[in-house]
């Protein structure tokens, strides 16, 4: 075993020689890494990367020895600080300048120069063995030696140059053992793939001649090529292969075959990989990859999928080493820096990171683990097979075929099953036979070939299939069997299944020439099936009540893959003549397009090209429309649409209105959304339901092409805006988060067999006899208001918990010596009555502060309110805020608002948390939406930093979509004094309505709960939850079958759950209001940390890419909320029932891990002592434009049930829990007084 501390390895480029152009290079100072080294070892914790690639440089050695001996001691200790390996690389293409390469001294002084570095280092290596590259890239070295790159030897023999250099490695090579005789060898070199530009035998043996070429350095290092040089197997402990985008090409003209384009031409780096471990049986280092600008994500996401399919089949891989780390400019040309690191380098050298590629990093460390865990160390690659489960899947579509949801959801759970992707059939005469291939890491697709013209899986296939089916899985196998397509359903009985899942991604019966009797086998399927997920919310809300668990997943999106679309010089060649405007179209075309509204679009605009590229299926290439401006380019790859995106100046989405639109969710709306384009579509249901305030949506062939019109005119402030937007709906999806859920779906029925299908529930009649004598007051609910009611009411009152204990979302748990509440909950109120309260049930049971709240953006803190402490920002950012809010002020006439008191600055723009205060509200314009709002009061600096994005993450809706009347005092007009101020000097003490909180010292916030028990004089009953509510009956039925009449009713349940609690019983107005109010749920991961006092915050807010918009420091709130040696946080995510949570369970707290240590508020060596999840499902009121009709419609046929609304969610209102204790006494005395009037007019 030669290990590394890490197979994920960071190279510093080292490049030491004499440029073309006389110029002395020393890389690690032109990006500062000399100076830099202890914090950029420190950088690599947060990925988890433990082992570098360094270069010592031979010419600066010998130039200066005393500083580059000095750099290596320092290089080593930073390693030790940061438990960092580093593998060295002695000579980076730079020799002495009193040096010719083929002076007798060049060797001999090489050797003297490794025994001396060796030497030096050796004492760093006390437990390891040290990991030395004597020459960087023999092979590459000797070419560029020979054309002038390198050096002074141009025009020699490459032959003769590359044994000279061979000499000196091998001489390194043993000076270094001579040294430290547990040295191993690390010899790096570029792997290549050389194409023939045509057919000739000529041009063939050439191109091959090439490609065998760079095994030449290796054969001789290895005595396997011209022995006299020395060489041996010993000198070959690895072999690094150095891989980037360039590394294939045509031999005679050299001409790159360009990955970004998919040129088929390419040979899959898997099968290279495989190529030089059957030459050389040596474990591998992928030693140096990386890309360019936007497509380094991509290219990770790339190379990680070639690696795990390259392990799978047996290849000794020992690490990936992304290479720069850290960014460098060209050798050629200093001032060009190409932005190809993890971390680019600004002119004052500060690091910044590149959140794209790094969360693609994150997710290829996670993919690239789940992949190794099939192998064993037990294990070859051949036994790999057997350590896994196998999921079976039928497709109608084929896997060579537009690239879409079946091969993003499978080459994902590929990372957990063995996926066997079998296609339809194709006819072949002859035997019938199974033809496989290998497209992806761990997915086999199989494609059979009958002597059979029947289409699809037809019934005249399945005699066939069945036996050539049943012996492709072992015999004991028993997998999970997966349908794109029902016609396969037949199929099953090929299997020994132990689960069956229906992937419903389209309304196939619908579509043209679709099977007979395909609705008839779906019903089958449907009735068989475990689990069915849909690819839409209109596939869903079709089949939901066809199946019990029928899960809706809609299509997502690869935001890395199209983040090379940001980059708008990366144009696709077939398009890059063509004038603008273009406005294009990807896709199938079949059926599903309306040709009449693409030809009338090219008709009304000649000036612009319209671009559709896709497969013409289904219908007669001829009949399409053929126009001058009107481009059908046919079908291109996966890979290479984001580059026909960077061309374009709109996205269309012209689909015709028919049955088999119908239930379409189009995979390409978020594709174009990364993009950041802006779109146009047809009303497809699912496209106008989610994003319709993003999306141009068009009735007609007219408003389709004003639409168009509209899109190219967008101001440039409007387009930052809908790119801000799309950002955002973008970074809250993923195609790794969908299957990550699917996946947990998978995994419940991985150890069942299939259940069969459920049959119709059959309610049995209640029996049991409702009480005789009415409840006076019954109240629904012991949360805050609930507690409050009935503490207010007293005697005659019953209040009813569906939990075991009282607090409803003010509850706590106890969790290994943690206290954690349910969400962040604290105490402050203005009002003297709750301040009273408050004594009342917690006595001496209380500890006040002063709020520590703070904001995370832009890699630094700031105290809450975001606005009134800008000082610490980036000046750029500080200069946009407040010139933002002058402009917002006094800019323009229609940012005009009316002169106020005095405001407060201080007030947040977020309304998260903040009490109303009557006596500074901003004016309200009429019919404003919150975004508007957002931009005419703070200015577009406040909104784009903080407010707008903070919003958009805890809302979960659309601003546009929100009205402005709950802002009420939360969002005070500016003080631009105070702004100015907060942007020069930091506020000194914490600021706002809530600057002093109080908190329960012992117990939680379920103390303060608790604290109205020893005061009731009402009766409380928990444990009870209530099934139904007969309102003209005045009676409820609990879940345990008893009956209760009431004379009034309080309810404090979420608005939408006490209407369908009531069912048929309430009006079908007040049923579809009901159905209209929308909500964000919170879910709230609790972390025990083993580290005391992690910070002296209480809450931080974070607008940025953290999956959390806030967190609770609960460790913070009492010093009894911790156990000895423990802090808890908790952090908070919202989501809602169409932007589900991107995972669940263990992945959910682990991404909740993960953000905490890139954020820095726990540590990578942390020790995690408890986790746990809480989900709220009902947190925030989102006041859209509907709300206040539908809560006033519901509300005024409740008042004549006798049933009053009380608290946050059922008032439908945003309440703090001082409020809440309020409404709980307001609506208990309005009752008293109610029932007192009403036996007094008796």
């Amino acid at each position: 075993m030669l290990p590394f501390s890490s197979f994920w390895q960071a190279g510093f480029e080292g490049a030491d020689h004499i440029n073309p152009a006389g110029i002395t290079l020393d890389m690690n100072a032109i990006n500062a890494h000399d100076v830099h080294i202890a914090t950029d070892y420190a950088a690599l914790a947060a990925f988890d990367i433990r082992s570098v690639r360094e270069s010592v440089g031979w010419r600066l050695a010998e130039a200066d020895p005393q500083r580059t001996f000095a750099r290596l001691t320092r290089c080593m200790q930073a390693a030790e600080e940061h438990n960092i390996q580093v593998n060295w690389t002695l000579s980076h293409y730079g020799w002495p300048a009193d040096l010719t390469l083929f002076s007798p001294e060049f060797v001999p002084r090489f050797a003297q120069f490794c025994h001396q570095v060796a030497t030096w280092l050796t004492g760093f290596y006390r437990d390891d063995p040290p990991v030395y590259s004597p020459i960087n890239e023999l092979s590459f070295f000797a070419w560029g030696i020979s054309v002038g790159l390198f050096g002074d030897s141009a025009h020699s023999d490459p032959d003769a140059i590359k044994r000279q250099l061979v000499r000196a490695a091998l001489a390194g090579c043993d000076a270094i053992l001579a040294v430290d005789p547990r040295a191993r060898f690390l010899h790096c070199d570029p792997i290549i793939h050389v194409v023939a530009d045509d057919d000739s035998d000529h041009a063939q043996q050439h191109a091959a001649a090439l490609t065998d070429a760079q095994y030449q350095a290796w054969d001789m290092l290895a005595g396997l090529r011209e022995p006299e040089l020395g060489g041996s197997p010993r000198y070959l402990d690895l072999i690094g292969a150095n891989y980037y985008h360039g590394n294939q090409w045509l031999a005679q003209t050299g001409q790159r075959l360009e990955w970004h384009l998919d040129d088929a031409r390419r040979s899959p780096l898997s099968d290279m990989l495989a190529r030089l471990t059957a030459r050389y049986q040596r474990p591998l280092l992928l030693a140096e990859t990386s890309h360019v600008g936007s497509g380094r994500a991509a290219w990770l996401t790339h190379i990680t999928g070639q690696i795990a399919q390259a392990q799978l089949a047996g290849c000794d891989i020992r690490g990936i080493c992304l290479y720069p780390i850290i960014d460098r400019p060209l050798w050629e040309n200093i001032t060009h820096w190409p932005h190809s690191g993890l971390w680019d380098v600004d002119p004052q050298k500060v690091r910044l990171l590149n959140h794209t590629y790094a969360a693609a990093l994150r997710q290829s460390q996670r993919a690239l683990a789940r992949f190794q865990g099939f192998l064993t160390p037990a294990a070859g690659p051949k036994e790999f097979v057997m350590n896994q489960s196998v999921l079976v899947v039928f497709s109608h579509l084929r896997w060579g075929f537009v690239f879409q949801r079946p091969q993003h959801v499978l080459s994902r759970l590929a990372q957990h099953h063995r996926i066997i992707f079998i296609e339809e059939p194709v006819y072949q005469g002859g035997e019938a036979g199974l033809r496989t291939s290998q497209p992806a890491a761990n997915v086999t697709v199989v494609e059979p070939h009958t002597p059979i013209h029947a289409p699809g899986f037809h019934d005249d296939q399945i005699a066939l299939l069945q036996p050539l089916l049943s012996n492709l899985l072992e015999p004991a196998a028993e997998p999970l069997v997966w349908f794109y397509t029902p016609m396969a359903l037949p199929l099953l009985s090929a299997f020994n299944s132990r689960g069956i899942i229906y992937d419903c991604m389209d309304e196939l019966s619908a579509f043209d020439q679709a099977p007979r009797q395909l609705q008839q086998r779906e019903s089958a399927l449907l009735s068989r099936a475990d689990l069915v997920f849909t690819g839409g919310r209109s596939l869903y809300e079709a089949k939901k009540d066809r199946h019990p668990r029928v899960h809706c997943f809609p299509s997502s999106v690869d935001a890395g893959h199209f983040a090379q679309a940001l980059d708008r010089s990366n144009g696709h060649p077939l398009q890059q003549f063509l004038p603008k405007p273009r406005l294009g179209y990807y896709g199938v075309i079949d059926e599903r397009m309306d040709l009449p509204l693409v030809t009338a679009l090219a008709d009304a605009h000649p000036d612009w090209q319209i671009i559709m590229v896709g497969p013409v299926v289904k219908i007669d290439p001829a009949t399409l429309p053929q126009r001058k401006n009107l481009h059908w380019f046919g079908q291109q790859s996966y890979a290479a649409l984001p580059q026909f995106l960077a061309g374009w100046d709109v996205c269309l989405m012209p689909f015709a209105l028919n049955a088999s639109t119908r239930y379409i969710s189009p995979t390409k709306v978020l594709e174009y959304m990364a993009a950041q384009l802006p779109i146009v579509s047809t009303a497809i249901a699912d496209v106008a339901r989610h994003y319709a305030d993003i999306v141009t949506i068009a009735d007609s062939p007219e408003a389709f092409i004003q639409g168009c019109e509209h899109a190219l005119r967008l101001t440039a402030e409007r387009r930052h805006m809908q790119d801000e937007a799309m950002a955002a709906i973008v970074a809250a999806t993923s195609w790794d988060n969908t299957v990550a859920q699917m996946q947990q779906h998978l995994s419940a029925i991985k150890h069942r067999p299939a259940q069969p299908a459920a049959q119709p529930a059959v309610h049995a009649e209640r029996t049991q006899p409702a009480t005789l004598h009415p409840v006076e007051c019954l109240i629904l609910g012991a949360g805050p208001t609930g507690l409050s009611a009935g503490y207010h009411y007293g005697k005659g009152a019953v209040v009813l918990e569906k939990n075991e204990s009282p607090g409803g979302w003010c509850r706590s748990i106890e969790d290994k010596g943690f206290t954690f509440d349910y969400a962040g909950h604290i105490m402050f109120s203005n009002d003297p009555y709750v301040l009273e309260l408050y004594d009342l049930l917690l006595g001496e049971n209380q500890h006040w502060q002063m709020r520590e709240a703070w904001v995370y953006s832009h890699d630094v803190y700031t105290r809450y309110p975001f606005q009134s402490a800008l000082h610490g920002l980036p000046a750029e950012v500080i200069g946009e805020c407040v010139l933002g809010a002058i402009e917002a002020r006094y800019g323009a006439a229609e940012n005009e608002t009316a002169v106020l008191p005095a405001g407060d600055a201080s007030r947040d723009c977020c309304a998260d948390g903040v009490i109303a205060d009557e006596s500074c509200i901003t004016e309200q314009h009429n019919n404003e939406d919150f975004e508007h709002f957002i931009y005419r009061v703070w200015g577009k600096g406040i909104a784009r930093h903080f407010a707008v994005p903070y919003n958009r993450k805890l809302w979960k809706t659309p601003l546009a979509s929100m009205e402005t009347s709950w802002l009420g005092g939360r969002v005070p007009l500016p003080d631009l004094a105070q702004i100015v101020s907060g942007a020069l000097a930091p506020l000194d003490k914490p600021v706002g309505p809530n600057a002093r909180f109080g908190y329960p010292l012992r117990g939680g916030f379920q103390a303060l709960m608790n604290g109205f028990l020893p005061h009731l004089t009402c009766t409380l009953e928990t444990g009870t939850a209530v099934a139904e509510i007969q309102p003209q009956s005045r009676s409820v039925t609990l879940s345990d079958g008893r009956h209760l009449q009431y004379d009034q009713l309080i309810s404090t349940l979420p608005l939408p759950e006490l209407v369908r609690l009531m069912g048929a019983r309430a009006p079908q107005a007040v049923q579809q209001a009901a159905s209209q109010l929308r909500h964000t749920s919170v879910c709230c991961v609790n972390l025990g940390i083993g580290r005391p006092a992690i910070s002296e915050k209480h809450w931080i807010y974070y607008p940025g890419d953290t999956l959390f918009h806030r967190i609770f420091l609960q460790g913070n709130a009492s010093p009894h909320c911790n156990p000895p040696g423990g802090f808890g946080l908790t952090c908070e995510i919202t989501w809602r029932d169409d932007q589900p949570l991107p995972c669940e369970g263990e992945a959910l707290i682990q991404r909740c891990i993960d953000d905490c240590i890139r954020v820095g508020i726990i540590n990578q060596d942390d020790e995690i002592l408890t986790s746990s999840i809480v989900n709220m499902p009902y947190a925030y009121v989102v006041y859209d434009h509907a709300r206040s009709a539908n809560v006033a419609l519901i509300r005024s046929w409740l008042a004549t049930q006798s049933i009053h609304l009380a608290g946050r969610y059922s008032e439908w209102e945003y309440y703090n829990s001082d409020h809440a204790f309020l409404a709980g006494k307001r609506v208990a005395e309005s009752v008293k007084d109610l029932l007192s009037n009403r036996k007094t007019i008796a």
